[in-house]
């Protein structure tokens, strides 16, 4: 109890100066309500007046009207009304209890307790036992009790506590006793039986502050002194026990606290947001079918809204990875902290642990900062290609994008691998104003066999994402994802790539997280711009372009790992990639098993694509007639641009030039 002491001094001045400003030490609980089971005060002073009355009906007037001043706060008149009392009536204990109270209260302890030891040998009731305690523990400057009286009190105390018709004012005696000698039992116990007794009355809630606080509850304490406050506590000594609490309470459970309500709101977001990507990606899977039985090459309805749905939750999940960098920041450096000062606090200093701990903090720290600096690559995804200079190309682009209803991409990309994709660049604004660069990466390794036919689907394919909006907006997600790739690098690079440490178990788990439901997204994506294809050129041409494409994939990666290995090894000249025979090139059976096995893969739910079976299963489904010109179909991809050999010589400068910088090979051109 002593952590609680200055608390419980304010509480034990203020209970006692409320306690004879009502009246004597027991009539206090006449503004209280029943001072005991069995009989209200009213009953108690009726019954005493009576009795008083049967003595002497002079006196008992006397001790009516004394009575009344008492309660009016007068205690001047109730003093002198008390002492004529005994004057006419001699040795009746009720006079002298109540004279105790007075005394006491202004300050004539030594007087005060002498009455109520009379008052007690006279009778050894409740109300006299409660008296003769208050005055034994009173703390009147100059007269402190001493601590042969206060251990008496505390015999008295306990006896009284066991008291079945213990009321209100009998407690606050017990409870006065066991803050004397700081007798935490008994404090217990007196403020149990004050909340049997009377649970809203303001000394159950004082003395429940004193408790609450020597057992360092403080959150109790403060519940206690609002009870108080409802009960009549006056509002200058509420904020200063306010004050007295707030100044007391440590601050880490707070801490603890507020971290258990945020960071059970920061589980249950991701909770949130992980029931969202598996509910819509089950959906996404459900809705592919019906986008194969609409008529129209409008998205079906179902695939709209499961559109928006995951735009929203990408939306809601980027805003959440940036939101959880100060809680991750916060776990890093506490847990550093935790660290330093468990082992300081231990007595052994080991080095090695605590310069651990600084490095993982510092490097988190700096892979944290980096990840929001971390700006888009401005740079052109591939080779520009001069399309006016391939007019064939120029007008299977144009028509293409009439077929599907969409603006033609602006420029074209080569890469020396087997990529075909298309993109969107540019920042909001020229977004808004449809202004953005339309871009097709192509790769050239994907064109040998490549026909006019398959091509144009594939395209399709393609404008399709243009005509869904899919290439359009999806910045936000993509700043989250390069901030997550950079910070993951930065860390990994700097060695605190561990179990230990807080931000690298974030980055592993959100990145997986935002995985699935970005790539869910995608898969859907991919579905709805299939579906465009099909309509345009038909399910047969897409399928043709789709098996070589991932045929090419398998066999121009074996090819060109065989050249640069041969090349690499014999030192050789390498001027064109494409037309290069090396001595040594992967079996057709190993290849032709690559092939089907990538056709039958089946996706995890973090492939961006669905499995290539099933898509060709739902295009196949689409029974509409192609509206796309198919004559032609047959000839040969590179027959639409106006010279092979020099784009081939090209790609493989770029290929020669990526070896040099990543990996410091040089090979020579011719």
């Amino acid at each position: 109890m002593r952590r609680a002491a200055v608390l419980a001094c304010a509480v034990a001045a203020a209970a006692l100066a409320t306690a004879a400003a009502a009246r004597a030490q027991d009539d206090l609980g006449k503004v209280l309500g029943p001072q005991r089971p069995r009989e209200t005060l009213q009953h108690f002073e009726a019954r005493i007046t009576a009795e008083l009355r049967a003595r002497s009906p002079a006196a008992a007037d006397v001790f009516t009207r004394a009575a009344a001043a008492a309660d009016s706060g007068d205690l001047a008149a109730a003093e002198a009304g008390y002492r004529r009392v005994l004057e006419m009536v001699p040795g009746w204990n009720h006079a002298q209890r109540r004279l105790c109270g007075i005394r006491v209260h202004l300050e004539h302890r030594t007087e005060g307790l002498a009455l109520c030891r009379q008052a007690y040998a006279t009778a050894h009731t409740p109300e006299n036992t409660a008296a003769l305690i208050y005055a034994l523990t009173a703390r009147v400057p100059g007269d402190e009790p001493k601590p042969e009286e206060v251990q008496e009190a505390l015999g008295l105390a306990r006896e009284l506590v066991k008291e079945p018709a213990a009321g209100v004012n009998e407690y606050q005696s017990v409870c006065l006793a066991a803050m004397a000698g700081d007798d935490r039992a008994l404090l217990t116990g007196c403020v149990a039986g004050l909340d049997e007794v009377a649970p809203a009355a303001l000394q159950t809630n004082y003395f429940g502050i004193v408790l609450a606080a020597s057992e360092s509850d403080w959150d109790r304490a403060e519940e206690r002194l609002h009870r108080a406050e409802a009960a009549g506590l006056p509002a200058s000594e509420a904020a200063r026990l306010q004050e007295i609490i707030a100044r007391e309470r440590p601050w880490w459970p707070r801490l603890a606290r507020a971290g258990l309500v945020v960071g059970g709101a920061w589980a249950a977001a991701l909770v949130l947001m992980l029931a969202a990507g598996l509910l819509l990606s089950a959906l996404a899977l459900r809705a592919a079918g019906r986008v194969a039985a609409a008529p129209a090459a409008e998205p079906v309805r179902l695939a709209a809204a499961l559109r928006r749905s995951y735009r929203v939750v990408l939306w809601f999940g980027c805003v959440l990875y940036y939101l959880s960098l100060p809680l991750v920041l916060v776990a890093v450096v506490g847990a550093g902290a935790l660290v330093v000062v468990g082992v300081w606090s231990a007595g052994v200093v080991p080095v090695k642990l605590i310069v651990i701990a600084v490095v993982v903090v510092f490097v988190t720290l700096g892979a944290m900062v980096r990840s929001l600096l971390v700006r888009p690559d401005r740079t052109d995804p591939g080779v520009k290609l001069d399309a006016t200079a391939h007019p064939k190309l120029a007008a299977v682009l144009q028509e293409v994008a009439k077929q599907i209803g969409t603006r033609p991409v602006d420029n074209v990309y080569l890469t020396p691998g087997t990529d075909l994709a298309v993109t969107e660049r540019g920042g909001v604004l020229r977004q808004m104003r449809s202004a953005t660069e339309r871009c097709l990466i192509l790769g050239v390794g994907a064109l040998d066999g490549f026909k006019v036919g398959p091509f144009k689907a594939v395209l399709a394919h393609e404008y399709g994402h243009f005509s869904n909006r899919d290439t359009a907006g999806g910045g936000f997600a993509l700043a989250v994802r390069r901030s997550i790739l950079t910070m993951a690098v930065a860390i990994a690079r700097g060695g605190a790539a561990a179990w230990y440490n807080p931000a690298w178990l974030f980055i592993n788990a959100f990145y997986r997280l935002f995985l699935l439901v970005s790539q869910g997204a995608s898969r859907l994506q991919e579905v709805l711009a299939d579906r465009w294809a099909a309509l345009a050129y038909g399910a047969a041409e897409f399928e043709r372009g789709l098996r070589h494409l991932i045929a090419r994939s398998v066999e121009f990666e074996g090819r060109a790992n065989a050249v640069l290995q041969e090349v690499v090894s014999e030192k050789a000249p390498l001027a064109n990639l494409y037309s290069y025979r090396p001595a040594h090139l992967p079996a057709p059976a190993e290849v032709e098993q690559a092939v089907a096995a990538a056709m039958e893969a089946k996706p995890s739910r973090y492939d961006s694509h669905p499995a290539p079976a099933q898509r060709l299963a739902w295009v196949h489904a689409i029974t509409a007639r192609p509206t796309g010109d198919l004559s032609g179909g047959d000839a040969d991809a590179w027959e639409l641009f106006s010279d092979r050999v020099p784009i081939e010589v090209l790609m493989t400068r770029e290929v020669r030039a990526n070896l040099e910088r990543s990996r410091g090979i040089a090979i020579a051109g011719v």
